[in-house]
């Protein structure tokens, strides 16, 4: 008995948290439940504008392209919801009045679990409506597919919040985390892949990026999957001076799926390894 009570009086706090980091991020969650049904909206609406014959052959092509949005969606909820998961307490000093009614590891952990089932929500959100929107041009078609890319878009939506976490673990603000963790996300990891994929070429995977292991989210849908995973475009009439001659530009389209799972899951232990580290050795 006394163990049951030990028990609940250890995990009440975290539900307590995570209920209260709910309720206060509320209308973060308005914004983005606005946001994800704009989009599915403009996004039906175009495709009436499209010829029946020009629409995607399948169910599932269709949903891979209402993905496309999906990218976007997750990077800056994921910054927004967790950039503040710890700098917010240092910066308005409030681990003073809580930590020491709530072990402070708890207490994160409540606020992360929180923001984490709210931006999962924005997710499943986005998939449903994009489900509906296939259901009415394509009728009853589900594909076990559309599982396995929404249980790639949960993963990733893991790795970008410990990495976010990360950030916010030594950072001063909650704004200064979102400038940082955006500027990376959207445009440090792309120049990195552009730069190190056409000098290096297919000698060298970017699985460092985590824009490019978010790629499986589509590719997985794919049937069969991607082979080979490298590919080159040339384009005739590219050559030095616009003279002749081709311009060979190579990309990787996606990790392997056996590599990927691995990837999020070094990137998830070691981001959050190193917040709690980081978390812990910094004064209030």
């Amino acid at each position: 008995m006394r163990n049951d009570m030990k028990m609940v009086n250890e995990i009440k706090p975290i539900f307590d948290t995570i209920v209260f980091e709910i309720k206060k991020q509320r209308k973060k969650f308005y914004f983005f439940f606005s946001i994800t049904i704009l989009i599915a909206f403009l996004f039906g609406y175009l495709l009436q504008l499209i010829p029946e014959n020009l629409l995607s052959d399948t169910y599932t092509e269709f949903f891979s392209g209402g993905l496309g949005f999906l990218n976007f969606l997750t990077l800056f909820s994921s910054c927004l919801f967790f950039s503040g998961i710890i700098c917010s307490e240092f910066d308005k000093r409030t681990g003073f009045v809580v930590f020491p009614k709530i072990n402070k590891f708890r207490f994160i952990l409540g606020k992360y679990l929180g923001n984490l089932i709210l931006v999962v929500s924005i997710v499943a959100i986005y998939y449903f409506l994009i489900g509906l929107l296939g259901f009415w041009y394509y009728g009853p078609a589900l594909n076990i597919r559309i599982f396995y890319s929404f249980g790639f878009a949960v993963l990733y939506v893991i790795m970008l919040s410990s990495f976010v976490t990360f950030f916010s673990s030594f950072l001063k603000s909650n704004t200064v985390t979102i400038i940082i963790t955006l500027v990376i996300l959207l445009i440090g990891f792309n120049i990195a892949d552009s730069i190190i994929t056409l000098i290096l070429k297919d000698a060298f995977e970017p699985l460092y990026s985590l824009a490019y292991l978010g790629n499986l989210i589509t590719s997985i849908l794919e049937f069969p999957f991607p082979d080979p995973r490298y590919v080159e475009f040339s384009f005739g009439g590219m050559g030095p001076g616009g003279m002749g001659g081709d311009f060979t530009i190579g990309t990787w389209l996606t990790p392997s799926i056996e590599m990927g799972i691995t990837m999020f899951s070094i990137y998830i232990i070691v981001f959050f390894v190193l917040a709690a580290y980081l978390f812990k050795r910094r004064q209030l």
